[in-house]
């Protein structure tokens, strides 16, 4: 039996359709719902056109491949150039691109050019767009509603996008039955250009960055902040441990449908739409549960619903079965993907929020494209029947994850920046690319306060690293007892002024601490060095 942790503290009742009264929310909610819509048109399309150009468990399974692995090549640069640039640029580009890849497959498809290889082709080309496009769009949230409306908003971006997935399956599901793939996926397109168009109109207010980054630096800025921010590791750890076993749904639904169920598509996408149900239904109740729960009972509670749902999948060769298993999987869905995502972005302060979405898609993609080849495979050497179940006993046994790396912690940070520091006063005014910088700051601690200065400055060391900081030390004066100096080096001086630009109110509560322990009425010591450039000595 897995351990789960219930808080008892009480938490305000958001109704989930709060974020709706902010009108930018509003209005890109709704032309996300109507692409999502068209998304999943196409994704009943493409799904059931390879089972018609290529009908093995394989080549089915590389759909899935060639629609996630983009994520897994491209979200770090992504992530980093969605922080650095404006998103809605960012937003703009990469819509256009996804619709000119989904036109050239319906025109292929249409004219009786498309085969297995080249939709899986053009599907990557696709993805290559939408990998560009998440980090950027997944980051918004957090700017469109405040804290106390994240969850809702996280719950109701999930719920729109999975209804949307109910409401384009069922349809996408008729349209191909009536109308032929290719006409679906330029129908796709067409609603794609109604999303374009809710970006293009919106005035986003431009973020200024006083210390610009180049990509390179961002990317590396990013990748050491998750792997030294220990709540957004315990999210990516969960992620992984649920995705990959969860794949195998997707991965071969289509097949099964198709092969085992003998339905057509309009009975396919019926089960999808099922899906999408569930998720709207998990997401109606999902305020008034978290009332009651913490992110961690609530992310168990949809592993073990979603693996109860794809086991009664593979156990019962039903249409009728397959639509309640259907349900519960979605609502099961919902309940785990809104505890993740919520999480992640509790975790990650603004600066860094797309790079952090970033490693979470690439984790959560990377997951969907390896795990469904590797069901592939399962399937392809036993039956379909045992992959699934395979899969739902991994789901079960990825619930122990959770005694280890917990979600829960996220609920207590305050990750809202805490604005500029004061100036650092200097004499000579270092170039920006100059360092490595070494900061030291000098602590004068009492004896009965020594263990409490030790216990507050272990969190503060991890945050330095996490925002930019290395060789971090803490010593002690051999000749004057009580006296400690921490030292730790950044790259360079306009990285040093980025640091002191990224600390957030957590941070500040966590520097407070360590404050506190410091003797007498002056604050501790600060000197800041650069390295010095050896000058070349005039020729005579």
């Amino acid at each position: 039996m897995t351990q789960v942790y219930v808080t008892t503290e009480a938490r305000p009742v958001t109704s989930i359709w709060a974020p709706l009264r902010r009108p930018v929310f509003r209005a890109l909610w709704c032309a996300s719902v109507v692409s999502s819509v068209g998304l999943w048109m196409q994704d009943i399309a493409q799904s059931w056109l390879i089972t018609s150009l290529a009908p093995s468990p394989v080549m089915v399974s590389l759909v899935q491949t060639a629609t996630y692995l983009p994520f897994f090549l491209l979200a770090i640069p992504a992530g980093a150039i969605a922080d650095l640039v404006d998103r809605r640029v960012v937003l703009l580009t990469t819509i256009l691109w996804i619709f000119l890849a989904v036109v050239g497959l319906g025109l292929l498809t249409i004219t009786g050019s498309m085969t297995a290889w080249l939709l899986i082709v053009l599907i990557f080309v696709s993805g290559l767009g939408s990998a560009m496009n998440s980090p950027a769009w997944n980051s918004l949230t957090p700017e469109l509603v405040p804290k106390s409306e994240l969850e809702s908003a996280v719950a109701l971006g999930g719920a729109g996008f999975n209804c949307a997935r109910g409401i384009g399956a069922a349809l996408g599901g008729l349209l191909v039955y009536k109308l032929g793939a290719g006409w679906v996926l330029l129908i796709n397109a067409m609603l794609m250009s109604l999303m374009w168009t809710a970006i293009f109109r919106w005035k986003r207010e431009p973020v200024v960055n006083e210390v610009p980054e180049r990509v390179m630096g961002a990317m590396r800025a990013g990748i050491r902040y998750v792997r030294h921010a220990k709540p957004l590791r315990h999210v990516l750890m969960r992620t992984g441990a649920f995705v990959f076993s969860a794949s195998c749904l997707w991965a071969l639904l289509p097949l099964l449908a198709r092969q085992v169920m003998s339905l057509d598509s309009t009975q396919y996408g019926l089960i999808i739409s099922m899906f999408g149900i569930g998720t709207l239904s998990g997401a109606t109740v999902l305020p008034k549960f978290r009332t009651k729960v913490s992110l961690d009972v609530l992310a168990a509670s949809g592993t073990a619903l979603f693996a109860a749902g794809m086991a009664s999948m593979a156990l019962f060769n039903s249409f009728y079965i397959a639509l309640a298993s259907m349900l519960i999987a979605g609502m099961g869905w919902i309940f785990a993907c809104n505890a993740i995502n919520s999480a992640m972005l509790m975790a990650s302060p603004s600066w860094v929020r797309a790079r952090s979405v970033a490693m979470y898609l690439l984790v959560f993609q990377g997951g969907l494209a390896f795990g469904s080849l590797c069901w592939g495979f399962v399937a392809q050497r036993s039956t379909m029947q045992y992959a699934m179940l395979g899969a739902s006993a991994g789901l079960l046994v990825s619930l122990a994850v959770g005694l280890k790396y917990k979600l829960t912690a996220v609920e207590k940070l305050d990750m809202r920046l805490s604005g500029p520091w004061p100036k650092v006063e200097t004499t000579v005014i270092p170039h920006p690319d100059h360092g490595p910088v070494l900061i030291t700051i000098e602590y004068r601690v009492d004896q009965d306060a020594v263990q409490e200065f030790f216990d507050a400055i272990g969190p503060l060391e991890k945050n330095r690293r996490r925002n930019g900081a290395f060789q971090w030390h803490l010593f002690i004066d051999l000749a004057e007892p009580g006296v400690y100096v921490e030292s730790y080096f950044v790259d360079t001086w306009a990285e040093h002024l980025r640091l002191r630009e990224r600390a957030t109110l957590d941070d500040i509560t966590v520097e407070k601490r360590v404050y506190a322990c410091h003797k007498g009425d002056v604050e501790p010591r600060q000197k800041h060095m650069v390295t010095e450039r050896r000058r070349k000595k005039p020729k005579e």
